[in-house]
C-alpha cells in the first residue's frame, strides 16, 4: 500500500449501458478500501445532471448565480463548480488537481481517455462478446461472463471481483 503525494494511478472501466460497471466499481472500491488504499473514483456521464439537493444551502447559493460552490464540513468537501467546456482539461490535470493523495482513481467511463482500460461484456448485452477495444493500447483486462477466444489480454470473470482488485493492486497500483 502507498500513500502519499505522488499522482495517483488511474484505470477506466468501460462497457455498454447496462453491462454492470457500476456496480462492479462500488465492490471493487470496497475491497480496495478495506486494504487499506485510498481510492477515489470519477464517473462520466453524457447526461445532464443534478449533483446537490434542491433547496439545500449549496444548492441554493450555486443556484443563484455562483461559479462554484463548495461544501465543506469537518471531514469531508464537494466542490460544485461550471466548466469551460471549450477547455479540454485532460484526465491527467483532474487527477493532478483532484486527487493527489490518492492511492488510485478509478474511472467510469470516458473510453477515448489514453489511460488503462478495463472493458466488460455480459453475454445478455452484448451477445457476439466482441470487444470495442480488442487493439487498443491501453487495454489490460478483459471481465466478462463467458471465456473470449482469440484475445491477448488476461481474463477474468465479470462476477470475481475480489480477483480482479487483486490484478488492479498488482498491475496497477503496485505496479512500477
Amino acid at each position: 500500500m502507498r500513500t502519499n503525494d505522488k499522482m495517483p494511478k488511474a484505470v477506466s472501466f468501460i462497457a455498454m449501458s447496462g453491462t454492470g460497471k457500476t456496480t462492479l466499481i462500488v465492490k471493487i472500491i470496497k475491497i480496495l478500501s478495506d486494504r487499506g488504499y485510498k481510492v477515489s473514483s470519477v464517473k462520466h456521464t453524457d447526461h445532464d445532471f443534478e449533483s446537490d439537493i434542491p433547496g439545500k444551502d449549496s444548492w441554493r447559493h450555486k443556484n443563484a448565480g455562483a461559479f462554484s460552490t463548495m461544501l465543506l464540513s469537518g471531514d469531508k468537501a464537494a466542490l460544485f463548480t461550471d466548466i469551460d467546456t471549450s477547455f479540454n482539461m485532460g484526465i491527467d490535470a483532474i487527477i493532478s488537481k483532484y486527487f493527489i493523495g490518492s492511492d488510485i482513481v478509478i474511472i467510469e467511463g470516458f473510453k477515448d481517455l489514453k489511460i488503462k482500460k478495463i472493458e466488460l461484456l455480459r453475454k445478455d448485452i452484448t451477445p457476439d462478446l466482441k470487444l470495442r477495444f480488442k487493439n487498443h493500447q491501453g487495454l489490460i483486462l478483459v471481465c466478462a461472463d463467458e471465456f473470449i477466444k482469440d484475445i491477448e489480454v488476461p481474463q477474468i470473470s465479470i462476477n470475481d471481483a475480489d480477483k480482479i482488485a487483486d490484478f488492479i493492486e498488482n498491475n496497477i497500483i503496485n505496479a512500477i
